[in-house]
């Protein structure tokens, strides 16, 4: 990996490397182990990742540390998890229809030293450390002592264990799926029930009401014949 930190105007990789020329040399696994045993795990989360963690203008808003010989205005972000890298911002601003608008122009990364000395680029003539590199040095050393044969032991274990877990977890939904649908089906005859009950108490009471009515008016006649 280069140890060019920045300069140029366009936003740098995260290792801060980028290069004109094709062929760039690949560091060797031995070299990247003694990186990773040289750096801390945030330095490593960034390598790992392939990016650095820079707060957003809603997260920090928006102030500016300087002007650049150009006229630009300069923002300055330092990268939230390592600490080591700082993004630097050129803005203009641009007046149109009667309100000013600004852009961000440029952008490039800058490399820091830590409060303990540590830095982020390797030694220069390394070559080049790729995120992949950095997690399989991180992962090796995790592992180390292991045994392939244990591990695939491991492993059938554990997707053997997470199988019958995703079986439970779906004959329980399709217990549960299946209650649902029967307490909908039961819930609909006793719908239509109560629905047409109303309705046959409703026509039956009229009828009724006019036989009541009918047999009152008979007794009434009768009752006047006797006391004519």
């Amino acid at each position: 990996m280069a140890d060019d930190a920045t300069g140029s105007s366009a936003v740098l990789s995260i290792q801060g490397e980028q290069q004109q020329e094709t062929g760039r040399v690949r560091a060797s696994d031995e070299d990247v182990d003694l990186y990773v045993d040289g750096v801390s795990d945030e330095v490593l989360a960034c390598r790992e990742r392939g990016r650095h963690l820079f707060p957003t203008i809603r997260q920090a808003g928006i102030h500016f540390n300087g002007v650049d010989r150009d006229g630009m205005l300069l923002r300055r972000l330092v990268c939230t998890c390592c600490l080591l890298a700082v993004k630097v911002e050129k803005w203009e601003g641009v007046r149109a229809g009667g309100r000013t608008r600004f852009r961000r122009v440029a952008s490039n990364l800058e490399y820091r030293t830590g409060n303990d000395g540590e830095v982020y680029l390797a030694p220069s003539g390394r070559g080049h450390m790729t995120p992949r590199q950095i997690g399989d040095s991180v992962a090796s050393k995790a592992l180390a002592g292991q045994t392939l044969t244990a591990l695939r032991k491991a492993a059938t274990k554990a997707a053997a264990e997470a199988a019958a877990e995703k079986a439970a977890a779906d004959k329980a939904a399709a217990e549960k799926a299946a209650t649902r649908a029967a307490g909908r089906t039961a819930a609909k005859p006793a719908a239509k029930t109560a629905a047409k009950t109303p309705a046959r108490a409703a026509a039956k009471a009229p009828a009724k009401s006019g036989a009541a009515a009918g047999k009152a008016r008979t007794t009434r006649a009768r009752s006047t014949k006797g006391t004519s």
